[in-house]
């Protein structure tokens, strides 16, 4: 079996970023902190820009563009524009697949509308972005490498009721990242590493949550999905969970630390509430 690239990985210090979902929690965070480095370069995506309003207008270093992570079309305009705007020195030196939102419900009554949407914009998003990215990094003349972060979950190694296609999503990004991992020759210097927070304070309990409609048979106060919603409330009143800042802190530092990434299946920088 091809081993995954295990040579340390240095930064550049004119690195660019491509980070999606940055509206909001984790994106947000790192997106800031990107912006904060005078010597690297971010481009942010949201479905809608005017939610990059936080990053500055004015910095040529700063890249605001649309991007929806379900549309082949989108996701290649944005690789364009970001080319065209950097010119002759485009390069990608790291790439935060962030972007998605958690469909949570009574499986039986799931939509293939629902369904469908969860697996586009959490599973085949992530992979067209990285696949993309993967040519970006592959064929700079200079093979400076790069690292690809695919952010999962804990929902990626377990399985809890009411959130089996959120759990399905983040299954196939860990299983396709470790397999495409093992693709990359070592020369090209492409490290990938998967992100799994635990509790994370952001509004993924909120506006990044979509629910199915309920289904009377697993109405009861004693059904399995009921008992993991009343724990999950619980703990969001009582402000569990790590701030998105601390995740960023961490996505940054495993980047910029000048050791190899985390070898895959061992990728996985597992992340728990008190990170």
């Amino acid at each position: 079996m091809n081993p995954v690239n295990t040579k340390p990985y240095n930064l550049p210090a004119d690195a660019t970023w491509l980070i999606t979902g940055c509206s909001s929690g984790i994106g947000k965070a790192l997106a800031t902190l990107i912006a904060s480095k005078p010597s690297h370069r971010l481009i942010a995506t949201a479905r809608k820009p005017a939610d990059l309003s936080y990053l500055s207008d004015d910095n040529p270093n700063i890249l605001k563009l649309a991007l929806d992570v379900t549309s082949p079309t989108s996701i290649n305009a944005a690789f364009n524009s970001a080319a065209e705007h950097f010119g002759k020195d485009f390069h990608l030196d790291a790439v935060v697949n962030n972007a998605g939102y958690s469909l949570s419900g009574d499986t039986e009554s799931a939509t293939e509308e629902e369904t469908h949407l969860e697996m586009e914009t959490l599973f085949f998003g992530t992979a067209r972005v990285s696949t993309r990215a993967i040519g970006v990094m592959r064929q700079h003349p200079q093979h400076r490498g790069g690292v690809i972060f695919n952010i999962s979950s804990l929902a990626g190694q377990v399985g809890l009721p009411g959130h089996a296609y959120y759990h399905a999503s983040k299954w196939a990004v860990e299983g396709w990242s470790e397999s495409v991992a093992r693709e990359m020759h070592p020369d090209w210097n492409i490290n990938f590493c998967i992100v799994e927070p635990a509790g994370v304070k952001t509004n993924f309990e909120g506006q990044s949550k979509a629910h199915t409609a309920p289904h009377p048979a697993y109405a009861a106060s004693d059904m399995p999905a009921r008992a993991l919603e009343r724990y999950v409330n619980a703990g969001l009143k009582m402000g569990m969970g790590a701030e998105p800042s601390a995740i960023a802190d961490a996505i940054y530092g495993i980047a910029s630390r000048g050791e190899k990434i985390p070898n895959l299946p061992e990728t996985t920088l597992r992340l728990g509430t008190g990170c």
